[in-house]
């Protein structure tokens, strides 16, 4: 049995990996979105229990495709999700994870891929895809090298604690 985690309290699945109750659990985790590396990837681990990944490019813009003046369709979730200044928030934080990965010579997918897949909780990844040049490049992210430990460090300190946006909007 699989289950998906609640955005707000992600670790509300952590008993019912202990007791046994779920073989895989579908989680948001990102660059941005680091808790669940804190409890429920070790619990996953330490339980045999598989890890599928969920937005991990954060709705788009961590691969850095967005500016503060991208503009979505009228029908588009993403005008919600990045109401009033929460894109310009979101893309001043992406242009300082950019300068850590530029040395490295890999793109924004590319790495945020690669930092989901670093994890050893992580079972797999669910990267949106809108092309097939898209879906090829993802595919090759997660056949590539890991990631470089030094470069991993520096992604764990864009954490960000957003309860669901605190301010803004």
């Amino acid at each position: 049995m699989g289950v998906s985690t609640p955005e707000q309290d992600q670790n509300s699945v952590i008993d019912l990996m202990q007791q046994g109750y779920v073989d895989a659990v579908q989680v948001i985790y990102n660059i941005f979105e680091q808790e669940p590396a804190a409890e429920l990837l070790p619990t996953a681990e330490e339980y045999g229990v598989g890890i599928l990944v969920r937005v991990v490019f954060d709705e788009g813009v961590l691969t850095g495709k967005y500016t503060a003046d991208t503009r979505f369709a009228a029908d588009d979730f993403r005008n919600n999700y990045f109401a009033g200044d929460r894109l310009a928030r979101a893309v001043a934080r992406v242009d300082k994870i950019k300068e850590d990965v530029a040395p490295y010579a890999l793109s924004m997918p590319q790495a945020a891929l690669q930092f989901a897949l670093a994890h050893p909780g992580v079972s797999t990844v669910i990267p949106g895809i809108r092309s097939v040049y898209q879906a090829e490049a993802n595919a090759a992210a997660a056949d590539a090298d890991p990631l470089p430990q030094a470069l991993l460090e520096k992604l764990r300190q864009h954490a960000w604690m957003r309860g669901f946006w605190y301010g803004g909007k």
